[in-house]
């Protein structure tokens, strides 16, 4: 199956399918494998760039963390919001060092993990697992104690600040979110500026993770 002209490849879903699944890495042999790999997980789909997640509502995102810089990831991590990530053929170093900047990364695939491991794995984080490698287990729970410990912040926080991060972790940026809720530029950056001090956040995307994920445990 060749790509189309928005470099997006996609496998058809079979009858029994229950889950969407996108591939993002920058090389087309590596994410094709991938991506046949997981074709009997449920729909998936391949894509090289980061701002093509906008076009897609999934289960689960697995990015090729090691073909992408580190502001890419950033793009990644504020265009999921609380949507599961998993790194694949991520070396550790570079996982512990995206663990703490995205509490969603539900797992991590090492290069050369075998082909049975990534679906084992994938399947558990579709159930609601993880699947991480044992030493950066005490990692991602220290992540989500501070995220238990940030969502007492957030009562602290405005309705207008919880509206704007949420807006910034769904991909838009200081500019459309100012349109939208019509406001300045300028009073949308500080009202992120003064949430992420509320938060005790380091970054946009760790704010708008905290406030999104705040918001969907609320509506369950």
């Amino acid at each position: 199956m060749t790509a189309n002209n928005n470099n997006i490849q996609s496998i058809a879903p079979k009858a029994h399918a229950s889950a969407r699944l996108v591939v993002l890495s920058s090389g087309a042999l590596f994410g094709n494998t991938i991506r046949h790999y997981l074709q009997g997980e449920g729909y998936c789909t391949l894509i090289h760039q980061p701002e093509q997640l906008r076009r897609f509502r999934c289960d689960l995102v697995l990015l090729d963390a090691h073909g992408y810089s580190r502001d890419q990831c950033m793009t990644v991590f504020s265009l999921l919001g609380a949507t599961p990530l998993a790194l694949i053929n991520t070396h550790e170093p570079l996982a512990r060092a995206l663990l703490q900047l995205h509490p969603h990364i539900r797992g991590v695939f090492y290069p050369g993990s075998h082909r049975d491991n990534l679906l084992k794995g994938t399947q558990a984080i579709l159930n609601g697992g993880d699947w991480l490698p044992r030493g950066l287990m005490q990692q991602l729970v220290d992540c989500y104690r501070r995220m238990n410990h940030s969502s007492a912040a957030i009562a602290l926080l405005s309705a207008r600040e919880i509206e704007v991060l949420a807006l910034a972790g769904r991909g838009l940026s200081n500019a459309d979110i100012a349109d939208q809720v019509n406001l300045s530029v300028h009073t949308i950056k500080s009202h992120i500026h003064h949430a992420l001090q509320k938060l005790d956040a380091t970054n946009r995307a760790q704010g708008a993770a905290l406030v999104l994920g705040h918001i969907e445990g609320s509506s369950r």
